[in-house]
């Protein structure tokens, strides 16, 4: 029986995740739905500070966050749909369900940033980085609980 390189990948993180004792915190399955959901999160972060550095400037700060938080939303729930989460026939209302949870992370997205640039006066890309990691946690617990489970 051929099974795919990501099964492979998951059966590896799968059992590491046992031998280290996660076991006793949460199933060995959604520890790697976890390390799946950050690690394609990351590749969003990466796309969303690279767009939001490449736009800020031509638009305005506002413009430029949303534009990179919607792209990075996209890419997201593209790669989450394949690899993370079940896939279903509910594509579209999933695709709503995932937009809902990125308009509340993409609230805390703008609180951070906002907050990061005007009263902390972190440098952009700090700023970005920052806001990324807020929106991206309320993402995961929205999209387990909601709009992918």
């Amino acid at each position: 029986m051929s099974r795919t390189p990501i099964a492979r990948f998951e059966s590896v993180l799968e059992a590491g995740f046992r031998r280290a004792g996660v076991t006793r915190v949460c199933r060995a399955e959604r520890a790697v739905r976890a390390t799946e959901f950050g690690a394609i999160g990351l590749t969003g972060a990466l796309l969303n500070a690279v767009a939001f550095l490449a736009l800020v400037g031509r638009l305005s700060t506002a413009q430029a966050a949303f534009v990179a938080f919607f792209g990075a939303a996209v890419w997201t729930f593209g790669l989450n749909s394949r690899y993370t989460f079940e896939t279903t026939d509910q594509l579209r209302r999933r695709f709503a369900r995932y937009l809902g949870v990125c308009s509340l992370g993409y609230v805390v997205y703008t609180a951070v940033l906002t907050m990061s640039l005007q009263w902390l006066t972190l440098p952009y890309w700090l700023a970005s980085l920052s806001a990324v990691t807020g929106g991206g946690l309320l993402n995961y617990v929205g999209s387990e609980l909601f709009a992918l489970a």
